[in-house]
């Protein structure tokens, strides 16, 4: 979107629908799945075929673990190492990637950022965190899942953990990015089961499983153990009865609670598998109770762990030797924890994991389970046509010339047939997957303006398309909106982008709205292309205003010029490149007398409270009851790159109100943009080479040493006849109407009363008259060039510099000697921009008067404008020596010094060009110059 600099404002926030919806028009229905729907258009257009492509399975991925013995995965492996066989069947693989992830070293930053991005969502894990309660003994467990959230803690910003406890209600919660949210969820579960607690153990679990079996011979070894010193009769068949009631009840028990359990995975499996990417369940648990004989009824693991692309990984807890809650320990204990460990094994191993056996410490379990998750291969091979039929089929990946690592790679798979997927289909899956999608470059940010409807804020979304590898694809948009407790509040489609591409950054900029009120969103916008290249991105912000007294402020909207010129684009990620910042900000109020004496300061900083670089006073534009809209631009083309702070700042009676900020960054390389910041940019304090070039004043020639020179060059070659010396002292002492009137009474010579006459006429500002007597004076004599110099006074005067100079470089011919002549030369070249004529005529005055300081100076000048910082150093040096007062020359050094230093290059070392920049700073701070914030950045800049 490209918008006029005055134009930043309503036509921003209102144009193309994005004000807010007027009451009973919100937006398009909430839904708790909701699918990705168009807003109806104003008027239908025809009917067209919706943009599709195939989803292609030519090649089919498998993740599969490769570790040494401390669990370390092993990063060296090739294609050819590895053996694939499907349904056993030789398959070739095609590729073998070895994907590492590494953990930041700094983490994303906590709470909503002014900008998210898809730029680095690459290498993101799922992770989904199962605790099985009903098999966790009553308040244990706690030492694991603080070691869970620990691990937790160890992810990377790019990974997504869920959390699911099992079989009961406590908390479920999806894959997110919020991995503070599931710390949070993990200090509150501990185990719920009692598993038969403060009764009396007489039998295991592994005897009773055993004596469901029907095994006599245990049957006798437990009367034996448990019913000794019992004679044959009542008593032992009562001691026997109470054995097997017991042993049934604690079957049963066990039993109803795998089976809970186990329900309970299969629900959160299938639902894992809605999800097309790998993906990890921890789940921790004391044990299951799995009978040999009945594996059947959990067949359904393996296919499914494939499906859902599952690894699965098990904690299991080691109950306590001792336990004051039971009256007394299972006699079978070893025994017990053997059946519980075969029956999750069973689980990992058909799902491509493993068992960690955590007996107290759960910290080594996690971390060793981080390892293994740091790097994981994906292989790839090509199916056979009947492998495409949707169903399971086995398939075994190994390292034949490896034995000294362990495979963890799962035993089932299945592919579907190709299927026709539209745009619209991709963009809700897209926006479904709990992984962003990076094949298309994405930046979101969003901004708070108020509403048209009480109580409700105007969301403004600001997305950034990278186009770069796809400019002529067409691009459909589509976002969803939600809230703290995951409601989903506005949904939205864009069956294609309209705006342009921009030609300088290849990106495309979308603009939404959205209704809302005060609090934090999650906004997740997806965009698909017509090749099935997708993206996506997730931003948070907190919706709301910023007070300030009875004033009320909107976030700051920062833009920059386009590269075309005449607009201005609204920025999304605050990355600069141009020579202008503009900024927008809009105050309400419900008191109309404090908004109306309210001002607006655009600042910019290095923090939020720190002392302001530069700073400009923001234009106010509608002034409503109850609204203003301020709006401003300030030079960025000098700063530094880097980060900066964008505020602005409210006043009123010269006291501040409140303010607002957003943070930038400068992207151009240092000192680039000075010359293009020397047109028509406005700051506080004029940037260098625009009004600080010497403007023309009528009255420098007419001082007496100037009209002097030129009158005693009055009287020589064709004009010897000698003027009245009465005539020459008053033109010198600037009476020209009296010296006029004695040359007309002195007889003979014809140039000169002309020629004072012409001066006559100058000095009362009469320039067109005057500049007819100069002309004249030419015709009488043609080499009289003193009538030359004056007439290009006359131009300079009427602003015509370019016929000043012609005129001014004539008089050079005879009049060499006259150092003055050669300055006001160079300064009309420099006010001409003519920078390699004002270089080239000042050297020859600097040649001619060597050490003269009003040469020196406008030659340095030169340098500086003609990005020549090296000589306009070493020009200006010798000056600011004698002259530490001259503020404008100060800064033209200063600012040369750091435009060499980024460049690369140096006018002494670098030692020394440190020294020569304080010495510089200090003067030009005790001359009281405006930028001293400014020097400052470069400061720190040539510091480094």
């Amino acid at each position: 979107m490209k918008l006029s600099a005055a134009a930043l404002s309503l036509s921003l926030l209102a144009a193309a629908g994005l004000a807010a919806e007027p009451p009973g028009q919100a937006q398009p229905p909430v839904q708790a799945q909701p699918p990705v729907q168009a807003q109806p258009p104003a008027q239908t257009p025809p009917a067209q075929a919706p943009p599709t492509f195939k989803s292609s399975v030519d090649l089919v991925p498998v993740d599969i673990n490769v570790i040494d013995r401390n669990g370390r995965p092993v990063a060296d492996l090739t294609a050819a190492d590895f053996a694939l066989k499907v349904d056993g069947r030789p398959r070739k693989i095609r590729s073998a990637q070895f994907i590492a992830v590494t953990r930041d070293v700094e983490r994303a930053p906590v709470g909503p950022a002014d900008y998210s991005s898809n730029a680095a969502s690459t290498g993101g894990r799922l992770i989904m965190l199962v605790i099985d309660q009903g098999n966790i003994g009553l308040s244990r467990g706690k030492y694991a899942i603080a070691a869970a959230n620990r691990f937790v803690s160890r992810l990377t910003p790019a990974d997504r953990v869920g959390l699911v406890t099992i079989p009961g209600a406590g908390p479920q919660i999806d894959f997110t990015a919020n991995h503070a949210l599931v710390q949070n969820a993990l200090q509150r579960i501990v185990g719920l089961s009692d598993q038969g607690e403060r009764q009396v153990n007489e039998i295991g679990l592994s005897e009773a499983l055993a004596l469901q079996r029907g095994n006599e011979q245990l049957i006798q070894t437990i009367l034996e153990r448990e019913c000794s010193g019992l004679s044959a009769g009542a008593d032992l068949q009562s001691c026997r009865d109470k054995l097997m009631a017991q042993a049934r009840a604690l079957y049963v028990d066990v039993q109803g609670r795998t089976r809970d359990s186990l329900l309970s995975l299969r629900v959160v499996m299938d639902r894992l598998a809605r999800t097309v990417a790998p993906k990890t369940v921890v789940y921790v648990s004391e044990g299951l109770m799995i009978d040999r004989r009945e594996m059947s009824e959990v067949a359904w693991i393996g296919p499914l762990a494939a499906r859902a692309q599952i690894t699965f990984y098990v904690m299991q807890l080691e109950p306590p030797m001792f336990d004051s809650t039971n009256a007394q320990n299972s006699p079978t204990r070893g025994e017990d924890i053997q059946l519980a460990q075969e029956s999750l094994g069973h689980l990992a191993g058909v799902a491509r994991g493993a068992v960690f056996r955590i007996i107290s410490g759960a910290d080594m379990a996690f971390n060793r389970l981080a390892l293994e998750l740091s790097g994981y291969y994906l292989l790839s091979f090509e199916p056979e046509a009947d492998d495409r039929d949707g169903k399971d089929h086995k398939i075994k990946v190994e390292l034949p010339g490896r034995k000294d690592v362990t495979i963890r790679a799962r035993n089932d798979f299945s592919v579907t047939a190709n299927r026709v997927v539209s745009t619209q289909e991709r963009l809700a899956e897209t926006l479904a997957s709990p992984l962003l999608a990076s094949d298309i470059g994405l930046k979101l940010s969003a901004y708070s303006f108020t509403g048209t409807e009480e109580d409700r804020l105007r969301v403004i979304l600001a997305a950034e398309i990278d186009r770069s590898q796809n400019p002529g694809s067409k691009v459909a948009l589509a976002y969803t909106v939600s809230d703290a407790s995951g409601r989903t509040i506005s949904t939205q489609l864009e069956p294609e982008v309209q705006t342009p591409v921009r030609a300088d950054t290849r990106t495309q900029t979308y603009l939404g709205a959205v209704a809302a009120s005060p609090g934090i969103y999650r906004i997740k916008l997806a965009v698909a292309d017509d090749t099935g290249k997708s993206g996506s991105v997730e931003h948070t912000i907190r919706a709301q205003l910023t007070s300030a007294g009875q004033i009320h402020i909107t976030d700051l909207l920062l833009g920059e010029d386009s590269a075309g010129g005449g607009g201005v684009n609204p920025t999304v990620s605050a990355e600069f490149k141009g020579n202008m910042l503009h900024a927008y900000v809009e105050l309400h109020s419900e008191a109309p007398e404090p908004l109306k004496a309210a001002s607006v300061a655009l600042e910019i900083a290095n923090g939020e409270t720190t002392r302001a670089i530069d700073s400009v006073p923001a234009r106010f534009g509608s002034d409503e009851p109850t609204r203003r809209v301020a709006e401003g631009a300030i030079p960025i083309a000098l700063l530094p790159p880097g980060e900066y702070i964008a505020r602005a700042v409210v006043s009123a009676g010269g006291a501040k109100l409140g303010q607002v900020s957003r943070p930038f960054r400068i992207l151009h390389a240092a000192g680039a943009g000075a010359a293009a910041a020397s047109g028509a940019l406005t700051s506080s304090a004029p940037i260098p080479f625009v009004s600080r070039i010497e403007s023309f004043e009528r009255t420098s020639v007419l001082t007496p040493p100037v009209v002097g020179f030129f009158l005693d060059r009055m009287n020589v070659g064709s004009n010897a006849a000698a003027a009245p010396p009465a005539a020459i002292e008053a033109a010198r002492a600037g009476r020209f109407d009296e010296a006029v009137e004695a040359l007309d009474k002195a007889p003979g010579n014809r140039l000169a009363p002309v020629f004072v006459g012409g001066l006559a006429l100058y000095a009362k500002g009469d320039l067109e008259a005057a500049a007819a007597k100069f002309r004249e004076s030419l015709r009488i004599d043609s080499e009289f060039f003193p009538a030359a110099f004056y007439l290009g006074a006359c131009y300079a005067a009427g602003g015509h510099d370019q016929e000043a100079a012609g005129a001014w470089q004539t008089s050079l011919i005879t009049q060499g000697d006259a150092p003055f002549v050669y300055t006001l030369l160079g300064d009309a070249f420099l006010r001409l921009q003519q920078v390699d004529a004002a270089i080239d005529i000042l050297k020859e005055a600097s040649t001619l008067w060597p050490g003269r300081g009003e040469v020196q100076l406008r030659l340095g000048t030169a340098y500086a404008q003609a990005h020549r910082p090296v000589d306009a150093v070493q020009t200006l040096d010798p000056y600011l020596a004698q002259h530490p007062e001259d503020q404008e020359r100060l800064f033209i050094a200063l600012r040369a010094l750091y435009e060499a230093r980024s460049a690369g290059k140096a006018v002494g070392t670098v030692e020394e060009d440190r020294q020569r920049f304080d010495r510089y700073a200090a003067a030009y701070a005790r001359t009281g110059g405006p930028q001293q914030g400014l020097v400052e950045q470069w400061r720190k800049f040539i510091s480094k």
